[in-house]
């Protein structure tokens, strides 16, 4: 599975707020559309409770949100399309049963989602793009588990100061990056480096 971290931030990391223009956020909608599925995190859906599709640029992606102790709305925009929910197993089995209703979901992990046996598991049943747009916690669990092949960050001209970085926890091990591509849209830098492993 090919997998790419796309995300859009403030100069001084933050990326709890949009940080896209009109342009970039085109080429997310297209980024989306070549993606067999996009992730997210719980955080995401309860702050932003977005749809995350392709604004009809393109083939939907199934929506995957890691969500382990499953505290995800029942009318939760993300279900307008295919979604897959991936839980833990310590998830309350009631919200298990009725999320059922609306989507796939996913067992994967005692106390919490298990990545990398999701990530496997996921492969196995044809997702073979993955697009993961966050939040942070998500993205540095990617990250630090070495499972992103590809990291594209668009850079606003903005210091913010306050909210949820791009990096939310400390990582193992520096990740080490080759830059492949750089955009400019207007007044974002869109950087895209390929992830050395």
């Amino acid at each position: 599975m090919h997998i790419t971290i796309n995300c859009a931030k403030s100069l001084d990391s933050i990326i709890e707020g949009n940080y896209s223009n009109k342009k970039d956020w085109k080429r997310v909608y297209e980024l989306r559309a070549k993606s067999d599925a996009v992730m997210v995190g719980i955080n995401t859906i309860l702050k932003d409770n977005p749809r995350l599709t392709t604004h009809d640029t393109g083939k939907e992606p199934i929506k995957i949100v890691i969500d382990s102790r499953c505290r995800i709305p029942k009318d939760a925009r993300i279900f307008e399309t295919p979604a897959i929910i991936a839980v833990s197993e310590n998830a309350p089995k009631e919200s298990i049963a009725e999320i059922q209703k609306k989507a796939k979901v996913i067992v994967c992990g005692r106390d919490k989602v298990d990545l990398c046996a999701l990530i496997k598991q996921l492969s196995e049943t044809g997702i073979n793009k993955l697009m993961v747009e966050g939040g942070g916690t998500l993205i540095s669990s990617i990250l630090d588990l070495n499972l992103a092949d590809e990291l594209i960050v668009a850079i606003a001209p903005q210091i913010t100061s306050k909210g949820i970085r791009f990096i939310e926890k400390e990582l193992d091990a520096p990740i080490n990056l080759k830059l492949k591509d750089v955009q400019k849209p207007d007044d974002v830098v869109v950087l895209k480096y390929e992830i050395l492993k």
